[in-house]
């Protein structure tokens, strides 16, 4: 395997920058934990909102890019606490094992997330304004509905709605690259993540006219929901 370029920049164990000053963000890794709604998408190749960075190449099926949109509250305890909502494509580059995907658009609604994104692993985060992803029921309860919505630039972005199906609890536990552009070539940064999967049905609803209106008209072929989930990234 060939080893992972990494052009972030480099922190003390006390999180301060080697100029001695007190970093803007916490440097890697962050460990993160909450929940989040996953959906798989098949977007069109021409409907792509940026194209694979560097050499990578997007994993195809037809003429279709597999696709995901994660939409995460993290809480506190972790690194950092935010929602973030993110779409990511699938991509393949040398050396990668493990699967690996490029991630954009993204948006958190903290600063020191959108900006320690950005600088230490390419990932081109904005501020954005959630009405948050609440928590469902716990074991033996019964079947809840999940909303949140995103305005971004302004404007109403984007919103979904998720009824989880039968409570069928899988374990999931696996490690996933994103390969960014950076300042000085690729920048490739591992993740792992765990947790419990439970599937159900997502309805989504996007603005023809924002940021993500490639999806507009369109819903995923797939979506779960995660819960007890543990993420390590930049490991």
């Amino acid at each position: 395997m060939m080893p992972p370029s990494n052009d972030s920049p480099t922190g003390t164990p006390d999180g301060r920058t080697q100029s001695g000053f007190p970093s803007p963000y916490p440097q890697a890794p962050w460990k993160l934990h909450g929940h989040a709604l996953l959906s798989a998408w098949r977007v069109p190749l021409a409907d792509l909102p940026q194209q694979a960075p560097g050499d990578a190449r997007v994993v195809t099926l037809g003429r279709h890019a597999i696709c995901t949109t994660v939409w995460t509250a993290y809480e506190p305890g972790g690194t950092l606490a935010y929602n973030e909502l993110l779409f990511a494509t699938a991509v393949r580059h040398a050396g990668l094992l493990a699967p690996a995907c490029t991630v954009g658009p993204i948006w958190v609604d903290d600063e020191a997330a959108a900006e320690g994104g950005r600088k230490l692993w390419g990932i081109p985060k904005r501020i954005g304004y959630f009405e948050p992803l609440p928590v469902l029921g716990g074991p033996g309860e019964p079947a809840a509905l999940a909303q949140a919505s995103l305005v971004a630039e302004g404007r109403p972005a984007a919103s979904v709605q998720f009824r989880p199906g039968l409570r069928v609890a899988l374990p999931l536990r696996f490690a996933v690259w994103t390969v960014q552009d950076g300042p000085a070539g690729l920048i490739r940064t591992r993740c792992t993540l765990r947790g419990t999967l439970r599937f159900g049905t997502a309805h989504w609803r996007t603005a023809e006219a924002g940021p993500l209106g490639f999806l507009a008209r369109r819903q995923p072929v797939a979506s779960a929901w995660l819960e007890r989930m543990s993420v390590s990234f930049g490991v």
